[in-house]
Order: structure tokens, then C-alpha cells, then sequence
């Protein structure tokens, strides 16, 4: 977690941050998400055909699978850099719950005194998965977000510190 992160987290009195794990945003996260998926399925079908027919490719296998490579590099070294910066985190604190935005500010916040009940949807399809979480606060708007994958760490682990406080059963 970066230095700049963590003091903004800690200075909302949620005590210690017991773990922070990424979200993203709904319309850029999905998007991208749908567009690695989109991407690796054409690159499948190319390899398929280049198996099939080789002659009928010419070389674009070569390409596409170079291609393909550099779209999950920029993903792996995007994550590798956003987490230092703290943005777009989901920090997990021992009195509530904080959020950042696209430029590692704090989003939202809700103390775990304050949470009545945890809501999520989960989406899993051949090209995107995600759990959308909605944090509920009683007449407040909800603290919601989405962390990516099929079975994200961030799911178990808000559950288990929400379980632990004693707000959730």
C-alpha cells in the first residue's frame, strides 16, 4: 500500500487496514474486461485456423499472439503500479470500510457501527466476471463497488472482517 494512501485511510479513524484489494471502475472495468475476453477468443480462433489451414494466415498468428502478450503485460504491470498509488483500492480497515477513486482519493467510507447488511451480484460469463457489493447503511446511500474476477479475494475477505466485527452473521 502506498505511504500516501494509507495515511489518507488511516486518518479517517476506521482503525488499522487489515488488507486492501482492487475494484474497478463499473463502465472502464467491464469494458476492458470484455475487450482482453473478446480478444483472447479471436486469438483462439486464429491459432484454430492457423492449425487447420496454415497456409490461409500468413504470418498474423505471430502478430495477434504478440499482441494478445501485450495486452495482458499492460494489465499485470497497470496493477503492479495502481497498487502503490492506492487508486481504485478497496481497503478493508478493524472499525469499517474505504474506497478509492481513479486518482487514489478516498471515494467513500462507512464504519462497520454504521453498516446494516452486505448486498452482491455476481456476473460470470465467457468473457467478464465480476461482484458488485453494495455496503448498506441504513438511510444513507450504500458504499458500493466492483471487484473484478469470478471469486474475488475481496468478497471473502470484507465477509469475514464484517463476520468478525460482529455486524454481519
Amino acid at each position: 500500500m502506498g505511504a500516501s494512501a494509507g495515511n489518507r485511510v488511516a486518518g479517517l479513524g476506521r482503525g488499522a487496514v487489515r488488507g486492501d484489494h482492487a475494484v474497478v471502475n463499473p463502465a472502464l472495468g467491464t469494458v476492458a474486461q470484455m475487450a482482453r475476453g473478446f480478444l483472447l477468443l479471436i486469438w483462439g480462433a486464429l491459432l484454430v485456423t492457423t492449425l487447420v489451414n496454415p497456409s490461409a494466415v500468413d504470418g498474423n498468428a505471430a502478430v495477434a499472439t504478440a499482441v494478445v502478450a501485450a495486452v495482458y503485460a499492460l494489465k499485470f504491470g497497470w496493477r503492479r503500479l495502481t497498487r502503490p498509488l492506492g487508486v481504485n483500492r478497496c481497503y478493508l480497515c478493524a472499525d469499517g470500510v474505504a474506497v478509492t477513486d481513479l486518482f487514489g482519493r478516498i471515494r467513500d467510507s462507512v464504519a462497520w457501527s454504521e453498516v446494516t447488511g452486505v448486498r452482491q451480484q455476481a456476473v460470470a460469463g465467457l468473457v467478464v466476471a465480476c461482484h458488485r457489493v453494495e455496503i448498506l447503511r441504513g438511510a444513507a446511500a450504500p458504499l458500493w463497488f466492483v471487484a473484478p474476477g469470478a471469486k474475488p479475494a475481496l468478497v471473502r475477505a470484507l465477509l469475514d472482517e464484517g463476520r468478525r466485527s460482529g455486524v454481519l452473521r
